[in-house]
């Protein structure tokens, strides 16, 4: 991908100036939509993300991310809140809905018109035991929302969030006249810890062990997301070696996660010996985590800095390429079995318009045609180069994202041979700094953010979080709507792999 080129136009643009990897404007609330607008429809840029930051006066700044993919950065957009109120983004895009109601929940201001916004954290009925971010009274008070009312001949047909043994605790609310899903909503707040809240006053050595366990099928993603805010605000720099070993866990978690994600797709359309088969590797992986860095889950490997450990490069090279032949055998017998294929074909379809719109990212949006990867389109170090393409399919349903899937496997294991020799220990150290920075990733599930800032202590000041799950869950009610059925349902969500903790952090 070619160099970004310095701006020549007199929008946005023009005011970042610098062209490094992430580039901040401060805008008013009259510019924020107008700049929003040029970004996305002149320059192609993805919203990434939207969230709140409260300063110690009480005065809130709106920060506005967006993907600038072809030129290889990040565009912050930070525009002070006036009051109670603040521009409505989902009115142009309708990507930063869930954002919106989330800055809702945390400081009790809302979007300045009079759309009804959803409950995304808060339980219904206990408001009070809801810890928002936010320190100011208004923040508990503004969280009355209306219910959803289900007319004519339809009913809802109530699902969860108690499921099957192994599932997170997720409501799902089916709109139907009998069989055919024609709506869905979704509860996700069982699942919330308030994470962010916890992360302020930690040292950031201390902040990684809770941000690891924000979502644990992506740790190290997520993780690598946070550390790298930290490194880019301190100054600090990840060694080779270190950044080798980081590489390395990512794919590890990558191989494991689509394994995972294809033997509950195998279960979800009943094929026992397939999913038996799958699973057998998933155990087999799992181990190979174990041996290669103490973990299954791969909890401990990433560090501000660097590393902590190097791989065990022999566990690794004995195991698993004979776990992916076996793995290659068992994906080509699926394709082959018309009745897992002929249940995933049109099933849970994402259009790559609906894709585009809702800023999808990971498996999910490249099986709808959205050729974007944070490590090519955003790289940081040499292991991010290694990318030799990028994995799409256009149909945008569940065999597609069975078969970008697929292909990301092999491409990991590929990325892991060529880090194996260069990969080892070590951590540069985090020096007490004030700063703020935005970290990413490219998780199993697909780009992972985060934001920190840190006082002159060196201590997190407040730090947001986005999974790759907050992004792609959005689209779950757009694939469940088209013309799907009830026992569809558990293979849409399995093809989407996504996970209610990545959401309700």
């Amino acid at each position: 991908m070619s160099a970004a080129r310095k701006p020549t136009n007199t929008g946005v643009l023009a005011l970042l100036g610098d062209l490094g990897p992430v580039s901040v404007a401060s805008v008013s609330a009259a510019q924020l939509g107008s700049f929003s607008h040029e970004l996305a429809a002149e320059h192609g840029a993805r919203l990434a993300d939207l969230f709140g930051d409260e300063s110690d006066d009480g005065s809130i700044v709106l920060r506005v991310v967006y993907a600038l993919d072809r030129e290889r950065r990040f565009v912050m957009l930070e525009c002070p809140v006036d009051g109670d109120r603040f521009p409505p983004l989902s009115d142009l895009d309708p990507a930063a809905f869930v954002e919106e109601c989330e800055i809702h929940e945390h400081y009790g201001i809302r979007p300045d018109n009079d759309r009804k916004l959803n409950r995304v954290l808060v339980p219904p009925h206990r408001a009070g035991a809801f810890a928002p971010i936010g320190r100011s009274e208004r923040a508990r008070l503004a969280r009355d929302y209306e219910p959803h009312v289900i007319t004519g001949e339809a009913f809802e047909f109530p699902f969860g969030p108690v499921r099957v043994a192994g599932w997170e605790s997720l409501y799902m609310g089916l709109v139907t006249t009998g069989e055919e899903v024609l709506d869905l909503y979704l509860s996700q707040w069982h699942k919330h810890r308030g994470v962010e809240r916890r992360l302020r006053g930690l040292q950031p050595e201390r902040a990684t062990f809770f941000v690891e366990r924000t979502d644990g099928l992506s740790a190290v993603g997520n993780t690598i997301a946070f550390c790298r805010a930290i490194e880019a605000a301190t100054r600090a720099v990840v060694a080779d070696p270190a950044a080798s070993t980081r590489a390395i866990a990512l794919e590890l978690e990558r191989i494991y996660n689509h394994v995972a994600a294809i033997a509950a797709m195998c279960q979800a359309t009943g094929l026992s010996v397939g999913q038996a088969r799958t699973e057998i590797l998933l155990e087999r992986l799992l181990r190979l985590n174990a041996a290669a860095f103490g973990h299954r889950y791969l909890f401990g490997v990433v560090c501000p800095g660097g590393a902590t450990r190097a791989p065990d490069a022999g566990a690794i090279a004995s195991t698993l390429g004979p776990v992916l032949d076996e793995f290659r055998y068992v994906v080509g017998a699926l394709l082959r079995t018309n009745s897992h294929v002929d249940r995933l074909e049109a099933t849970g379809t994402v259009t790559p318009e609906q894709a585009h719109r809702l800023s999808l990212v990971g498996p999910v949006a490249r099986a709808s045609a959205q050729d974007i990867d944070t490590r090519r389109d955003h790289p940081l170090d040499r292991a991010d180069g290694l990318l030799e393409h990028v994995p799409t399919r256009t149909d945008g349903d569940a065999l597609a994202r069975m078969q970008v899937m697929m292909d990301e496997v092999d491409q990991a294991a590929r990325v892991i041979g060529a880090q194996l020799d260069a990969a080892g220990p070590g951590r540069s150290a985090i020096e007490p700094a004030a700063g703020d920075a935005l970290g990413w990733a490219e998780s199993p599930r697909g780009e992972a953010l985060a934001w920190v800032s840190l006082d002159t202590d060196g201590r997190v000041r407040h730090a947001w979080l986005r999974p790759a799950s907050v992004r792609n869950w959005r689209a779950f009610d757009d694939a469940a709507r088209s013309q799907n059925v009830f026992t569809d349902i558990p293979i849409i969500e399995a093809s989407f792999w996504l996970t209610v903790a990545g959401f309700a952090r």
